[in-house]
């Protein structure tokens, strides 16, 4: 059964608790103490992508479009159209990261015409791993805006995901490709208290190795 961040194509619907708790969750405020401590709001997008400035969905395509030619993070060989990539990510429920801006009010950072490729930092999504009687487990996938690399913003979005998928009703989470020659990501996931439980050899033909990749299978229990 594949499961969601290897398959785009395919969607599972989320658990009841997930629906239920999605439209009460609210923007996380913290800061990047990599970046002078600047402020960064990360927001739950819980209405699907038309909840979103069409000009931001357009500028994550285009980041996520180059992750995917660079061979090295995702599964996949080729980039997905503006509309599936819309779908995919946004379609159960996600959280955007941007810095915060002087004089703009709690919840608007989200607003239309801003400089996305300055305040845009990244995004990850939620959704179940597995269908039905299996959908309390989750898994996650994580992206960092060019422009955000270096500072801290992979761990600030760990730590909210680890906030907003227990709030979401999920129990443990499930990472299902770890590619195991990106040291930075283990990092980041072993000091949020993730631990490998489970390894396929070979997993992955990468652009940044002759060789074939394992696959790291990380997983925590949520909640705790």
């Amino acid at each position: 059964m594949p499961a969601l961040m290897e398959d785009p194509s395919t969607r599972l619907p989320a658990p009841q608790t997930h629906t239920a708790a999605a439209p009460t969750l609210t923007p996380r405020q913290t800061t990047l103490p990599k970046a002078g401590d600047a402020g960064v709001t990360l927001y739950p997008i819980t209405k699907g992508p038309s909840s979103l400035p069409q000009d931001l969905t357009a500028f994550l395509h285009s980041e996520f479009s180059a992750e995917i030619e660079r061979g090295a993070t995702y599964p996949m060989e080729q980039p997905m159209a503006l509309d599936q990539f819309r779908d995919y990510w946004f379609g159960t429920f996600a959280v955007v990261a941007v810095l915060d801006e002087e004089g703009t009010a709690p919840g608007e950072g989200l607003r239309e015409g801003r400089k996305w490729e300055d305040v845009c930092l990244g995004t990850f999504y939620i959704k179940p791993n597995y269908p039905g009687r299996c959908s309390h487990i989750c898994n996650a996938g994580f992206m960092t805006t060019n422009a955000a690399r270096g500072k801290g913003v992979g761990q600030v979005m760990g730590e909210a995901y680890l906030e907003f998928a227990p709030r979401l009703g999920y129990k443990y989470s499930v990472f299902n490709l770890v590619f195991a020659n990106n040291p930075a990501s283990i990092r980041i996931w072993e000091k949020l208290g993730f631990s490998v439980i489970g390894r396929v050899p070979k997993a992955a033909r990468l652009a940044n190795s002759e060789e074939l990749v394992d696959a790291l299978i990380f997983g925590r229990e949520l909640g705790n």
